[in-house]
């Protein structure tokens, strides 16, 4: 089964996204912040990542933990949660590697089905 990272700083949100991918089979690792996520990627591959943007009170850190994976050899697929939902958003994501862009609150089962349709597209950036 594919291995997922859940990055959210929100311990609830970050726990119920990781429990409901672990009950449809998937192996999740998660997250609370962006020096975890690096260590969690360097140890090992994921098929997908979820992410949300704003992992400090700065919001910066999730667009530049994008570029940093989206570069990285293994380009998991990349789904990005937020609640910053403008276009300037939408499109600085895609820009760092997003695969997805999901607004939060996005219900788990719309989730779930995003990560099955993602894992089973080939090759990079495919739009959803």
């Amino acid at each position: 089964m594919p291995r997922l990272l859940v990055i959210d700083d929100d311990a609830d949100l970050r726990t119920a996204v990781a429990e409901y991918l672990l009950s449809l089979g998937y192996e999740v690792d998660q997250a609370a912040e962006r020096e975890e996520a690096e260590a969690l990627l360097e140890h090992y591959a994921y098929s997908l990542v979820i992410t949300d943007i704003s992992l400090t009170e700065l919001g910066v850190e999730g667009f530049d933990l994008l570029k940093t994976i989206s570069n990285s050899n293994a380009r998991p697929k990349l789904i990005v949660m937020s609640g910053y939902s403008g276009p300037g958003h939408r499109e600085r994501a895609r820009q760092c590697g997003a695969d997805v862009f999901l607004q939060k609150p996005t219900s788990l089962v719309t989730l779930g089905e995003v990560v099955r349709t993602c894992l089973s597209l080939p090759g990079e950036q495919k739009e959803l």
